[in-house]
């Protein structure tokens, strides 16, 4: 979607829990030889703090360098994969009334990885229309024992902690949203579910995701699917920067989920033609997959440590099962607040 309203980005943030080296947790017996061999040095691990409460803190962040103030936030977005903190609990209402004014209307987003950056699609077309003059869009999530096995619940990833934010702003900013899109295919769907029966009440964990990925991968359906994975990517990659103008060259940062095969097999950078140097690899490889927060915690990595310049551009690409696919092209106008 090419955006006609100018549309800013006008502040980041993210709060993440001091890295855990990986070779202690090998030791111990967390991390298979296969997961070792994936490329990541250490993983975001929060112990008691709730993925909400890292929301907000992420939250207010942004909030503060966006020069809003709390009571300028109309709408808010927040993406999770797993247990917010207390059960039946609409987590976007708690998160903004502890950032964003009494007022703002609050939803929460459920599209697994790609959540984060789906939800910010979804904010940017508010805006676009004139429903909202302002949103904010967060992430959060703990990926705690005994409901989640962090180390072993994917096979080309490790799931870290953290709070992620953006906010957007059709007022004032330093960087111009200049495109966003999403598509799907849905016939992936099952490589998350793998056959596993309805039930009327959630399993005690850990969940079996990776167990039911394989099962997936032995049935007949699973033939070319990553094909067709791959067709939806580039269709998301090209309408994007087509809409803003732009050609893969022209792309001077990519930030993409914090996902690796590792042992120099290609990568997701290198399926959408891009480098490990444009990528934030070398930010993910210590955090981890934080689940729906991976492009605003890498945005956020390049604005903190100025890896971005005025007038480069970036592209931020989000993958989640089931499965869907977004991309966001941003212009950087301006010097980012910290």
């Amino acid at each position: 979607m090419r955006y006609d309203r100018t549309i800013y980005l006008a502040g980041t943030g993210a709060w993440l829990p001091e890295p855990s080296p990986l070779g202690p947790e090998a030791e111990a017996g967390r991390v298979s030889e296969h997961h070792r061999s994936l490329g990541y040095e250490s993983i975001a691990v929060a112990g008691d703090v709730a993925g909400a409460e890292m929301a907000v803190r992420a939250a207010r962040t942004a909030v503060r360098r966006s020069g809003l103030g709390a009571a300028g936030i109309d709408l808010v977005l927040h993406a999770s994969l797993g247990f917010q903190g207390v059960e039946w609990w609409p987590a976007a209402s708690w998160i903004a009334s502890q950032s964003a004014g009494p007022g703002a209307v609050a939803f929460d987003v459920q599209q697994r990885s790609n959540g984060g950056l789906g939800a910010l699609h979804l904010a940017a077309a508010q805006l676009a229309s004139g429903a909202a003059g302002t949103a904010l869009i967060t992430t959060g999530d703990n990926f705690a024992p005994p409901y989640v096995d962090r180390w072993a619940m994917q096979f080309h990833t490790i799931y870290g902690d953290a709070g992620t934010a953006v906010v957007l702003s059709t007022r004032a900013g330093f960087a111009r949203l200049k495109s966003t899109v999403t598509f799907a295919d849905t016939s992936l769907e099952p490589f998350s579910r793998g056959g596993t029966p309805f039930a009327l009440v959630p399993g005690t964990g850990p969940v079996p995701l990776l167990q039911r990925f394989i099962a997936q991968s032995r049935t007949p359906e699973a033939a070319g699917a990553w094909d067709r994975l791959e067709t939806v990517m580039l269709r998301a990659r090209d309408t994007a920067l087509a809409d803003a103008g732009l050609r893969t060259g022209d792309i001077a940062r990519v930030v993409v989920p914090n996902v690796h095969r590792g042992n120099g097999r290609p990568e997701n950078y290198d399926a959408l033609g891009f480098g490990e140097r444009q990528s934030v690899w070398e930010f993910g490889r210590r955090v981890g997959h934080l689940g729906a927060g991976d492009q605003f915690a890498g945005l956020n990595h390049l604005v903190e440590e100025k890896g971005v310049d005025v007038g480069d551009h970036v592209l931020l690409f989000g993958v989640g099962v089931g499965y869907t696919v977004s991309a966001a092209v941003l212009e950087i106008t301006g010097t980012p607040p910290l």
